[in-house]
């Protein structure tokens, strides 16, 4: 995470650690949220009419990215120092507090975290009351870092430094922890259009530092924040987490922190579920059943789809290559939060214009479309088939027997237990 060859960028941002610079942050973050950026721009430089340009934009910077923090990340912004760069690859605290929870349990009292950048983690492993060693290799990064975990131990240095690392490593004992978060997003690269975020490197040898590094540590107790569609080595039990029905990270460890090789963790509006691996695999229904579930996306990454059959005798999948799964009886109350479930109407068939003409009959003129085992952009399916997207009927595209087929379903009312 290099800085700013910009001298005045740099020169504002270590301003902003200085008592000034805090004053002058506090009276920006008492505007108004939705305050427009350049008339709040202009009310600092009213107010504070000694500031530097450069200062002024560090200053919005941080209230901008404060904002964002918030709104995108739920992360309790007030009183951090943050970068783009950092915020993209944040943790989000609930996944945070579960993984150090989780080691916590497992008896770990010292993490070195080795990729400390903003120190999200590591805020986490504090609050866990873990004692942390935090390494930074950006120097204006790690300032911040020491603003936003005071309770951490942080050292500017690089870790992938061989020397560094023997000396980092030397004095950790046996039942402390290893901790490290790849940067899996290049600054430098293309951005998405839609989101403005740098595109994720795929290529586990091209993180910085690659798995490799991870996997070659040398300590016993490696823990490692990694991309949900990575695959680690066996003896590596993993969590795959969601929030609100989102996958947004894989975790390994390189010793047993439970029992299985998998789990999924589901983070949701009523607390935080976990779903752990079974021997079995779930089989193929031999006839499609009058039930459809969808399974938090988390429970599909880490393969663990076969544990909800204690919930729902008689599950099976749609296909082998469909991520839904059937049942011919409604689900139990217990599924609430792991899946969503569907009552199946009918099959649509034909083309576009039969199912037209068809959900025309039925005056159905708003509906969802699911289509994670398609190809189809559900704005173009809505279009084709002359509907809104709106709540009520579902149409669910998936496959079936090697085909493609269109399911016209009702979601399940919300159960209570």
């Amino acid at each position: 995470m290099p800085t700013s060859p910009d001298p005045d960028a740099d020169a504002a941002r270590a301003w902003l650690l200085s008592a000034e610079g805090s004053a002058a942050l506090q009276a920006a973050g008492s505007a108004p949220r939705d305050a427009d950026p350049v008339r709040a721009a202009t009310a600092l430089r009213r107010a504070r009419p000694d500031l530097s340009p450069a200062q002024v934009t560090a200053v919005q910077e941080q209230v901008s990215l404060r904002a964002l923090a918030r709104d995108r990340y739920g992360l309790p912004a007030e009183g951090l120092l943050l970068t783009r760069d950092g915020l993209e690859q944040a943790t989000r605290p609930v996944v945070a507090r579960y993984r150090a929870d989780l080691l916590s349990a497992s008896g770990v009292r010292r993490v070195l975290d080795l990729t400390a950048g903003l120190g999200f983690d590591a805020a986490a492993f504090a609050a866990a009351g873990i004692t942390v060693i935090a390494v930074e290799r950006d120097p204006a990064v790690a300032d911040f870092c020491r603003v936003n975990v005071p309770e951490a131990t942080v050292i500017t240095a690089d870790a992938t430094d061989p020397v560094v690392l023997r000396d980092l490593l030397y004095a950790l004992a046996q039942t402390d922890a290893v901790f490290v978060d790849p940067a899996r997003r290049d600054p430098g690269a293309a951005r998405d259009v839609r989101t403005a975020r740098a595109r994720p490197e795929r290529d586990p040898e091209r993180w910085s530092p690659p798995w490799s590094f991870v996997e070659h540590l040398g300590h016993p107790r490696v823990a490692a924040k990694v991309s949900p569609s990575f695959r680690p080595p066996a003896g590596w039990p993993a969590v795959w987490s969601s929030v609100h029905r989102t996958v947004v990270e894989c975790s390994a460890y390189s010793w047993p922190v439970f029992a299985t090789p998998r789990r999924a963790v589901v983070h949701g509006p009523t607390g935080t579920l976990t779903l752990d691996a079974v021997d079995t695999e779930l089989p193929v229904a031999p006839a499609l059943g009058a039930w459809l579930v969808e399974v938090d996306p988390a429970i599909e990454a880490a393969r663990v789809t076969t544990a909800l059959r204690s919930f729902v005798p008689g599950l099976a999948r749609v296909d082998p290559e469909s991520t839904w799964l059937c049942c011919d009886v409604e689900p139990t109350p217990g599924l609430d939060g792991l899946a969503r479930s569907f009552h199946v109407t009918t099959e649509l068939a034909g083309s576009r214009t039969d199912m037209r003409r068809e959900l025309r009959r039925r005056s159905i003129e708003r509906l969802t479309v699911k289509s994670r085992d398609a190809a189809s952009e559900p704005r173009q399916v809505l279009r084709d088939l002359g509907c809104t997207e709106g709540p009520g009927a579902v149409l669910i595209l998936t496959r079936r027997d090697g085909r493609s087929i269109s399911l016209l379903a009702e979601p399940a009312p919300p159960q209570s237990t």
